[in-house]
């Protein structure tokens, strides 16, 4: 029987960070350590690199009940803290535990029946929507106290955030919504096992009500920010258009907006990056990007790309090519510059999602000199 490589590496990651593994992945992994030497020397370099890397002394002292709140307040604040030496920013304070897995499979392909992204969901892209298995749309643009569906599900729509509970969790098999956030908005949704989602603009979130089996899985289009609930027992899987994410606990950032490309943020936690020739555990204030046919990068965490929770997104010497791709999904309006030598002006600026489009506009004339104008709903830069 062939080797199975990235199941191989999962095993190795979760003995490292949790330990222990049962019994028969256990026999599993000594298996491949027998016919495959090369393993079992990566395992041990892994296991000194994380014994290394989990003696720091802020790594034993993380904050296990850190909350939107408190995410908030950093970011407000932006205080510079020093780790061993060096400058790092912590933007957001990480839930759940010291030490978290995560696995990106680049050639991750399929998707279990239940999450998938080929199910095309007749949903208005303009209006905060909630698609229910059964096909039903609530429409959640309006605030509503509770709203009762069929089946007993207790929905709780307010302050630009979404919680449920189910009557019946009974039920053994997974009955996937479709969460859409609209151009302009942002919203979180807490699910039924406690792990909170953070939705930038023009994202959509597959989940069901609530979870059964080994695993907890959902599929993410576009960019979300979560805080996931521990449970060593039922690893995490945020699948993605273009590969997975599983974790067992811990605060991380996806985005998925641009087309065969997906990057994932740390700021606190152990992450294990596998593929099919290596892994790496990175440390915090460390990204992973992955770019189809091209493979990954490991870049410091970029605080900025952090900054849409607060509703800012933050432009430093960007082309200004870069807001036709901000403007649509903050504001729903189609961005065309007309100017070739506009677009390859450079600008430095924060766009803040609560206010009129207009004040960005009339800042970029007055750094740049660039006017705009609307045509047919199009917004022109000239």
């Amino acid at each position: 029987m062939e080797l199975d490589r990235d199941h191989i590496h999962q095993l190795m990651n979760e003995k490292v960070v949790m330990g222990v593994i049962n019994e028969t992945d256990e026999q599993l992994l000594q298996n491949a350590f027998k016919e495959h030497p090369e393993l079992k020397t990566e395992f041990e370099q892994l296991q000194q690199e994380y014994a290394i890397w989990s003696s720091e002394p802020a790594i034993q002292h993380l904050d296990s009940e850190a909350d939107f709140a408190l995410i908030e307040d950093e970011l407000k604040s932006r205080k510079r803290r020093k780790r061993n030496g060096r400058a790092f920013s912590m933007l957001l304070i990480a839930a759940s535990i010291a030490a978290i897995v995560v696995f990106i499979y680049p050639l991750f392909t399929s998707h279990p029946d239940s999450i998938t992204p080929s199910q095309e969901l007749a949903l208005n892209k303009t209006t905060l929507q909630l698609q229910l298995s059964n096909g039903e749309v609530i429409d959640l643009s309006a605030p509503k106290d509770s709203i009762t569906l069929t089946g007993g599900t207790q929905l709780r729509n307010n302050n630009h955030s979404l919680t449920y509970s189910t009557k019946d969790n009974t039920n053994t098999t997974e009955q996937v919504n479709k969460l859409w956030v609209p151009p302009g908005m942002d919203y979180h949704i807490t699910l039924s096992d406690g792990t909170i989602v953070f939705l930038n603009s023009a994202t959509s979130l597959q989940f069901p009500f609530h979870f059964t089996g080994n695993t907890r899985e959902v599929f993410v289009d576009g960019e979300a920010y979560l805080q996931v609930a521990k449970d060593h027992n039922r690893p995490f899987i945020l699948h993605t258009p273009k590969g997975a994410v599983q974790v067992l606990g811990t605060a991380f950032n996806v985005n998925t907006y641009d087309s065969g490309r997906i990057k994932v943020s740390l700021v606190e936690g152990a992450v294990s990056f596998a593929n099919a020739e290596k892994q790496t555990i990175l440390k915090p204030g460390q990204a992973i990007t992955y770019l189809e046919n091209k493979g990954t990068t490991l870049t410091a965490l970029n605080e900025n790309e952090l900054l849409w929770i607060q509703g800012r997104y933050k432009l430093d010497n960007a082309p200004m090519t870069e807001i036709t791709k901000v403007l649509p999904r903050w504001y729903g309006v189609k961005v065309v510059i007309d100017n070739p030598a506009v677009a390859e002006k450079k600008f430095t600026g924060t766009i803040l999602k609560a206010e009129p489009v207009q004040e960005f506009l009339d800042a970029i004339k007055l750094t740049t000199g660039a006017d705009s104008y609307y045509k047919d709903g199009v917004l022109h830069i000239r």
